[in-house]
């Protein structure tokens, strides 16, 4: 008998227990919080409350992997080189020169090339004379002006002239760029002033040059009739490479 009284006691307190704990669930405010928590339906409440009010700017993963290849794609959608198509670290190499290695396989200036090509433009030079100036000419070939420049390298310089003439009698005034004291029959200026009158007088001529030798030109003039005399000369040469 006390067995039987004993088991029956067991679940007597056991059906007790879960009333009692129901009712406090349903009656304290935390009981009732925890209660309605467990009868809360997330999967709906996601569907109809929260999923129709996400953000649409976002994409879905399915949108995304359609839109944006994903890892390992890009062998098989063909937008992309393959492994086999890449080159290796010795072919990169070989094909696009490291740094430092632009002198080794002929295929770029060195240093010294670089400098020789330049040398002529970093060292061009010019030499130029002028000023106020009024020299009587006279039958005789005089020099106007005359300017001397070292050549860096073989090449050409280029020689301006410009002055004026005032006659004083009618008559022919000559001028002439060249290397030499007299006048150069194949290059010659040539103006005819009047009595009282001013005239202008220029000329351009080239010279070939040799590196090192130093090569003087002169602006020579003379009256081959009447009488002038020659103002505010000028004289420029420029040397350019070959």
């Amino acid at each position: 008998m006390s067995s039987r009284r004993t088991v029956r006691q067991l679940v007597v307190a056991v059906l007790v227990g879960i009333l009692v704990g129901g009712g406090l669930m349903a009656v304290t405010p935390a009981g009732a919080e925890v209660s309605s928590a467990l009868a809360t339906n997330w999967k709906k409440i996601w569907k109809k409350e929260i999923r129709p009010r996400a953000d649409k700017r976002y994409y879905t993963k399915k949108q995304s992997d359609g839109k944006y290849q994903p890892k390992g794609s890009y062998e098989t959608a063909g937008s992309g080189y393959t492994k086999a198509e890449t080159y290796s670290k010795a072919e990169a190499d070989s094909k696009y020169q490291p740094k430092g290695n632009y002198a080794l396989d002929g295929s770029s200036y060195t240093k010294a090339e670089i400098d020789a090509k330049l040398a002529p433009l970093v060292n061009s030079v010019a030499a130029t004379a002028g000023g106020d100036q009024s020299l009587d000419l006279t039958p005789a070939d005089q020099v106007a002006r005359s300017v001397s420049l070292m050549p860096p390298a073989n090449g050409s310089v280029i020689v301006s002239s410009s002055a004026y003439i005032l006659g004083s009698v009618a008559g022919h005034t000559r001028c002439s760029i060249t290397t030499g004291t007299s006048l150069d029959g194949a290059a010659l200026q040539i103006v005819t002033p009047g009595a009282s009158a001013f005239q202008s007088i220029s000329g351009t001529r080239g010279f070939a040059v040799t590196k090192g030798a130093l090569f003087t030109v002169n602006l020579v003039c003379d009256e081959s009739t009447g009488e002038a005399s020659l103002g505010d000369s000028s004289l420029t040469a420029i040397f350019a490479p070959s």
